[in-house]
């Protein structure tokens, strides 16, 4: 890397405060636009490394190195907030905040933004450009923190010229990264659902509308849509993920409440799979003479990646990181991210790195186990520095 900007440069001199900053932010995770001490601690950090920044968006912050050399600018998104869950790792930093977990790896992110800072504040004399740091809130909850910070002119004054965003992956080891041009995740929808029946005695069932029966018949039947009226090359996914109904065992239920989601790439088959539930509730109402009420919550688009900033991550790992250091990536994540608002706006390159521990087990994103490998936050650094200074270069030459 050059210039003291080395693996085992950011090793030596940095660890120490990655690991630092990691530990304390995952001890005191936030809900989604609750992410008030985190700001201040991410201010409190900012302060000590004289980068200069502003609030946005109510609880997130911009961070800028200016360079002292012209040139473009480029933007680093680290989402802050977490998730409503309950820890059960069992690490010495665990969640001290009941009910609030880091489960997606936005610590992770964070403490990447700030070591990145860091490294590019120590050499701000032979920048070019400026660098934006994006501490976005609010990235698990729709609409999300980007909307925001974007109509609060994060990408102007100076107007931002390209974007990057690294993400966790603890299906991948340390210093490994995974990425790919075009679609790189989906849309992320949400479906509300409830199956309107009539009750009465369960030993009676002739004299009701069973919300149970209906709402039996309508989650085996869903999956069809997918099985069978989407392309096996095309990708979807629809899940039930909550149903509530009944109220004992001998009664027959009114009403059965479902909410789920729809992972898609394409726009066609998003618009199809919306009407095809439609069908499917008005069918099965229809049969057993129950009624019905259906919302489709459109959430984050598919995220499209650039192809040339595809390319310079690929090629920056290569050099920076070694030869292994990139996991070939054939089909995007079915999961989705607000990142897009930004790839819609600029060129940009969504990244994820490897976190995971070797000879453990890894357990996924949102789940009560999730953990990040401490070893990894170097990696993520190493490559996002490099990545952006490379394009610095390149742009301003």
């Amino acid at each position: 890397m050059g210039n003291g900007m080395s693996l085992n440069y950011i090793e030596e001199k940095h660890e120490p405060y990655l690991q630092r900053v990691y530990k304390h932010l995952h001890q005191y995770p936030e809900l989604s636009t609750e992410e008030y001490e985190t700001q201040k601690f991410i201010e409190n950090e900012l302060q000590k490394l004289h980068i200069p920044y502003r609030k946005m968006a109510n609880t997130g912050i911009c961070a800028e190195i200016h360079g002292e050399q012209p040139g473009k600018t480029i933007l680093l998104r680290s989402d802050i907030d977490a998730l409503p869950i309950t820890e059960q790792t069992d690490l010495e930093y665990a969640s001290k905040n009941k009910g609030a977990m880091h489960a997606c790896g936005h610590d992770a992110h964070i403490t990447v933004g700030l070591g990145v800072g860091a490294l590019l504040q120590e050499r701000k004399a032979k920048l070019k450009g400026t660098v934006k740091i994006m501490f976005q809130p609010s990235e698990e909850v729709h609409p999300g923190g980007a909307v925001r910070m974007i109509e609060e002119g994060i990408l102007e004054n100076p107007k931002v010229d390209a974007a990057v965003g690294i993400h966790t992956n603890p299906y991948l080891l340390p210093g490994q990264f995974q990425v790919k041009e075009g679609c790189m995740l989906a849309s992320s929808d949400r479906i509300y659902i409830s199956l309107i029946g009539k009750g009465g005695h369960a030993a009676a069932p002739h004299q009701s509308v069973d919300a149970i029966a209906m709402a039996g018949q309508f989650i085996s039947s869903i999956q069809n849509i997918v099985a069978r009226q989407v392309s096996p090359v095309d990708k979807a996914v629809v899940t039930i993920g909550e149903i509530r109904g009944g109220y004992t065992s001998n009664a027959i239920a009114d009403r059965v409440d479902l909410a789920g989601t729809v992972r898609t790439i394409n726009e066609e088959t998003r618009k199809a799979i919306e009407a095809k539930i439609e069908a499917l509730l008005h069918s099965i109402t229809n049969f057993w003479g129950g009624t019905y009420t259906y919302a489709y919550e459109r959430g984050y688009p598919a995220t499209w990646n650039d192809k040339r900033m595809t390319q310079l991550a690929i090629e920056t790992a290569l050099t920076t990181i070694g030869k292994n250091s990139i996991v070939t990536l054939e089909n995007p994540y079915m999961s989705g991210d607000d990142f897009v608002y930004l790839s819609q706006s600029v060129p940009s390159v969504f990244i994820y790195w490897g976190t995971g521990t070797k000879d453990k087990e890894c357990f996924p994103w949102h789940h009560p186990k999730f953990h990040v490998n401490l070893t990894s936050l170097k990696y993520g650094v190493s490559l996002t520095t490099q990545l952006i200074l490379t394009f610095l270069n390149e742009e301003a030459s």
